[in-house]
């Protein structure tokens, strides 16, 4: 899975390849963007090459001639992260860190050579619960209230009226985790508005259930009080109101989510969005200004950011690459792949 291989901005060559020894390595060229795409013939990529290394040959070792600067990279890690691989497939997202680096120049007595270690540290976390997750911020009039992170495929938003009598067997055990709606704070003034929040809050008790599903993450109505939502994957302009008694909504589709970030990865531009908001009692367009609404809930997906973070990552690994190749006289970067027990 080395994305090297699978960029189209670095082309391997086997020629000067040398995997027979103590310490293997490969040799690949920095492809000019004029050549990306086009495939060139293996008979005359050969040719060319044999040429080129008939020639390197029958150069004089001489100093005077120049000292050749060669740039070889090590890439330390147990898998170069390759971050355009299906979204879903295992359902075990990768999370990575920013790369590490540390530059030396080595003067020899033909040689300049400039080597740098570059680390991809990569971990893998537990597939349960590890992919479906959601992060919910509660907001009335603009201030958040709550924050909670849900691990797992449901989570429930509902109003919970405070009362000493106690839960029944049945919210107990209840199947979604749930997340209350507070009651409004001390620092919102009293006066209408505070008025409707109350009033508000009261058709929420039933409230409403997110759950997450290979194909995306849908939202369905039970509470009396109106819902819209407002997303990144609607197929018509809004307002857009959930109804009671219909089948679930699509909030956000992991194909259309795969499909932006696949566009990100190989030609950048605008970053995939990763969350949508719940407008409780009022209509909600792109408009509108989310301060001066009742309740609002802002609905953030830990693991659709994670995969945008990756790339990211990627982009800047590559960079760092192109970077040391434009040193280079060859255009080439030689990498010795070491793994790491």
């Amino acid at each position: 899975r080395c994305a090297l291989n699978k960029s189209p901005e670095f082309k391997e060559v086997n020629e000067r390849a040398q995997l027979d020894i103590s310490e293997p390595y490969k040799v690949y060229r920095l492809v000019p963007i004029s050549e990306q795409g086009v495939v060139v013939p293996e008979k005359k990529t050969r040719e060319k090459s044999s040429r080129k290394l008939k020639k390197r040959k029958s150069q004089p070792d001489d100093e005077d001639s120049g000292r050749v600067k060669l740039i070889k990279t090590e890439e330390v890690a147990s898998q170069l992260l390759c971050v355009d691989e299906p979204l879903l497939q295992n359902h075990e997202p990768v999370q990575s860190e920013g790369p590490s680096q540390g530059t030396t120049i080595i003067t020899r007595d033909a040689l300049d050579e400039i080597r740098l270690d570059v680390r991809i540290e990569e971990s893998v976390p537990s597939a349960t619960g590890a992919e479906d997750s959601f992060d919910v911020a509660i907001r009335y009039l603009g201030q958040e209230v709550l924050r909670r992170q849900i691990q797992g495929t449901d989570v429930r938003i509902t109003y919970l009226p405070s009362s000493s009598i106690p839960p029944t067997l049945a919210a107990l055990n209840a199947r979604f985790p749930r997340i209350p709606l507070p009651e409004p704070p001390s620092s919102l003034l009293a006066g209408p508005t505070l008025q409707a929040l109350h009033t508000l809050l009261s058709f929420m008790k039933k409230g409403i259930v997110l759950t997450s599903t290979p194909q995306g993450v849908y939202g369905k109505r039970f509470c009396q009080g109106r819902i819209f939502w407002m997303g990144p994957h609607s197929v018509t302009p809004g307002p857009h109101r959930m109804e009671r008694n219909t089948e679930p909504v699509l909030l956000f589709s992991k194909d259309v989510f795969k499909q932006e970030l696949d566009r990100f990865c190989s030609a950048g531009g605008e970053r995939p969005q990763t969350s949508f908001n719940l407008c409780f009692g009022e209509e909600l367009n792109n408009t509108e200004d989310l301060s001066n609404k009742l309740i609002i809930a802002q609905i953030s997906l830990p693991w659709a950011e994670q995969q945008v973070q990756n790339s990211v990552s990627f982009f800047e690994t590559i960079s760092v690459f192109q970077t040391l190749a434009g040193q280079s006289p060859l255009g080439e970067i030689t990498l010795d792949i070491v793994t790491v027990p």
